[in-house]
């Protein structure tokens, strides 16, 4: 099984060091200065794994780490007393090396300590909870051993030494073990680093008049909501009310508020219903709970997992008129609403789809459906970035903003197909369309959140350079640079492809710096070649047209490396077929020759 991968690792050390270390008892030992940081890091890892998996508070979590000089291999005891479970916890927060036979050995010599209740082997922060320890072993149901490791697996030894003892044990007497070990490993690591900024699951009764209600062949309900009660549930939820919706609120435009829901609310707010197309709601589980007193007519219905899909901009341009107009009154104002139950499945993306697609709308909007999006959202977060992958109304935050526009320009220059280069500027919006094989050769399941980011940084490293050429030259060169700014970033992103695989985020100044001496070299070849390969085609057209811009990219990759007279690139020169029209086949070649800056 593979490590935590090194960006993961890095991002999880910081939240280690930001979240739990001030919480974590003294270190006991004087010890070496220079490694307290680096052990407290350490320690604080049982403190994650055990808030991951029991949804523990910080100080709870923290106060179980029992770490330290002579712990006898027990780095955290938790005693979950809904499960009446005792568990015994070992974490190893290592880069790569496997949970090795020793320590398994040492975890062993300890869990069998405690259950002797043979305190006077351990340090004093075990000592210090003797009493609870002792109260949980006499009540418990169960003592389940839990390894943390960052590192590389298990190792087979250790494995076997884990379940001959632990089977040992229960032989003798001590049936509440359980013979497996709780493991949280690389992959649940991961996947609770990713879901720090997920959104958290709605759970809320929403009141609905007139309703009607179908089960077949999905559980929907039909009826009419308060306008207000719509607007409470956006002032306490913002964003996440809209968290399977393809945009978040976009804004009013420059006039304010929309004109229509600002006047019919204003002025008629009991015509609001009539004269708005109404909204979707979805759940994984929705049910129709208690009339509501008074009305024979008014049901709460419990919807868990609730996202508006549909009427976003609605309820947020009625929450903003509020907000501006707080003497309105609109109590009288109701809406249209469709709660579907869309269950544990896929098939909210369905309706996602359908009822948006009665509406003009960007396709790359229902990039939102494809679970990566939200995935590389997540992990790029980790590291301080705010990848916005739908439609939203800009804030000033402070936090550096990435739109999945510019993230799929940097993807495709990244890209090995010759022909990305042209057709971002020819039909750009396939790159974001989520059906279109262009987006799809980009934004895989293997496209990391630090990969991206630094994708994401060359690109725009690059853009600048090509920009301050542009301005700083003459006609017609510069029309040259205005236009092939694709086709540069894709042979000097090719030359940076370690260090944006790499795991180290990259910083735009240094990639600037990097850069700064074989882009003058790359942009002058542009500029030199292009007149012969045009023949007079003027530099807007010709970067749109694959065949042109493929070969042009493909002379200049020659020169650049030095290659002209390379015997098997020579032999590639010209060299079309009908099943490699670009040249794809040389673009090949010099791809995987290009040196690493």
């Amino acid at each position: 099984m593979p490590a935590l991968k090194t960006p993961m690792l890095e991002a999880l050390k910081k939240l280690l060091k930001d979240r739990f270390v001030s919480h974590l008892l003294p270190l006991l030992g004087d010890g070496n200065p220079a490694d307290r940081e680096n052990k407290q890091i350490s320690r604080a890892f049982s403190a994650f794994a055990l808030q991951k998996l029991f949804d523990l508070d910080t100080m709870t979590a923290a106060k179980a780490v029992v770490d330290d000089y002579n712990d006898k291999g027990i780095d955290a005891i938790y005693y979950h007393e809904d499960e009446k479970t005792l568990y015994l916890v070992q974490s190893k927060l290592k880069a790569s090396e496997q949970f090795k036979l020793d320590e398994a050995q040492s975890f062993l010599s300890g869990v069998e300590f405690i259950l002797d209740k043979d305190f006077d082997q351990f340090n004093q922060n075990v000592k210090n909870i003797q009493q609870k320890i002792e109260g949980a072993l006499d009540e418990c149901d169960k003592i389940q051993l839990l390894i943390a490791y960052s590192g590389e697996g298990i190792s087979i030894q250790a494995k076997n030494e884990i379940h001959k003892k632990v089977q040992s044990l229960i032989e003798d007497g001590e049936e509440q073990l359980v013979l497996e070990p709780v493991i949280f490993g690389p992959e649940a690591i991961e996947e609770a680093l990713r879901a720090e900024n997920a959104s958290k699951a709605i759970n809320e009764k929403i009141q609905v008049h007139k309703f009607r209600t179908t089960s077949q062949p999905r559980y929907s309900v039909f009826g009419l909501v308060k306008v207000e009660d719509l607007i409470a549930l956006h002032k306490k939820y913002g964003r996440a009310l809209y968290e399977k919706n393809i945009r978040y609120f976009i804004g009013a435009g420059r006039r304010g508020v929309n004109s229509a829901i600002r006047d019919t609310l204003l002025n008629a707010p009991q015509n609001f219903m009539h004269l708005n197309n109404g909204i979707t709601l979805v759940g994984t589980h929705v049910e129709a709970k208690s009339r509501v007193k008074g009305s024979t007519l008014t049901k709460n219905i419990q919807v868990l997992g609730l996202s508006v899909v549909n009427g976003a901009q609605t309820i947020s341009s009625a929450a903003q008129f509020l907000e501006q107009t707080p003497e309105a009154d609109i109590s009288r104002a109701q809406v249209m609403v469709t709660i579907i139950n869309t269950g544990n499945d896929d098939f909210h993306k369905q309706v996602t789809k359908a009822r948006n697609l009665q509406n003009p709308v960007d396709l790359s909007n229902f990039a939102v459906l494809d679970d990566n999006q939200e995935r590389l959202r997540q992990e790029m977060a980790l590291f301080g970035f705010d990848y916005q992958y739908r439609p939203q109304r800009q804030t000033t935050t402070g936090v550096p903003i990435i739109t999945i526009d510019n993230l799929a320009k940097a993807l495709a220059c990244l890209h090995n197909d010759i022909r990305f280069p042209a057709r971002l500027k020819s039909e750009p919006s396939q790159f974001t369309n989520s059906s279109s094989d262009s987006y799809q050769a980009l934004f895989t399941t293997e496209l990391t959140g630090h990969k991206a980011l630094n994708a994401h940084t060359t690109f725009e490293a690059i853009h600048e350079l090509v920009t301050q050429a542009e301005r700083g030259s003459p006609s017609p060169e510069k029309l040259v640079y205005r236009h092939c700014g694709y086709a540069i970033a894709s042979i000097l992103m090719k030359q940076l492809r370690r260090k944006i695989e790499g795991n180290e985020l990259l910083v735009a100044d240094n990639v600037r710096q990097r850069l700064s001496m074989p882009f003058d070299e790359v942009r002058q070849r542009f500029a030199d070649l292009y007149p012969a390969v045009a023949m007079g085609l003027a530099p807007h057209a010709f970067f749109k047209r694959i065949p042109d811009t493929a070969k042009l990219i493909n002379k200049v990759w020659i020169e650049h490396q030095g290659l002209q007279q390379d015997a098997s690139v020579t032999a590639l020169q010209g060299t079309l077929s009908s099943d490699d029209p670009y040249n794809q086949r040389l673009f090949n070649v010099l791809k995987d020759r290009a040196a690493q800056l």
